[in-house]
């Protein structure tokens, strides 16, 4: 299992990645810093770690925009985005004249559900759309808040990589 994260604080980004191990441990990356860490879970949320001997206890606790790690008695709050979706959705969204963003299909695939209607207001991160390419479910998001000027798609659509899904019109 490999996984990759991009951790964001004070409007700064590390790219994690988190390789296990045959033998129960994992490697960690965190920008060019690698680290072998022997994991486990003790509940939801909370996680024991050995590295380099030394024993962490961190909680990760999921708030409304952020994580809030825990350790040590300090809390950080990050943002921890799946790096592969934060991609995907930096591919998504375009700029078109006039300050209106036109959502456009990372992939083609087909649209599954559609959330919002035309002249609906909507907010950053927001879901509009859920699109399935490779029996894989894509959650399209607004990438900044705004008006939904026209929706070009309905559940039960193909589409193709880059056509238009929504047009919002930014504040």
């Amino acid at each position: 299992m490999r996984r990759e994260y991009i951790a964001t604080r004070n409007g700064h980004e590390l790219t994690v990645t988190v390789q296990a191990r045959r033998d129960g441990r994992f490697v960690v990356s965190v920008g060019d810093h690698e680290q072998v860490v022997d994991a486990g879970r003790v509940r939801a949320g909370t996680w024991s770690l050995l590295i380099e001997g030394r024993s962490y206890v961190v909680d990760l606790d999921d708030r409304a925009r952020a994580t809030a790690l825990i350790t040590d008695n300090t809390e950080t709050p990050i943002v921890l985005e799946d790096a592969r979706r934060k991609r995907l959705a930096q591919t998504v969204g375009g700029a078109a004249g006039g300050g209106m963003d036109v959502v456009r299909a990372p992939i083609a695939g087909k649209v599954v559900k559609v959330f919002v209607e035309e002249g609906e207001e909507v907010e950053a991160g927001q879901a509009l759309a859920v699109l399935e390419a490779m029996k894989m479910e894509n959650e399209i998001i607004a990438e900044r808040p705004g008006r939904v000027e026209s929706v070009h798609i309905a559940a039960g659509d193909s589409v193709e990589t880059s056509q238009a899904l929504v047009e919002i019109a930014g504040e």
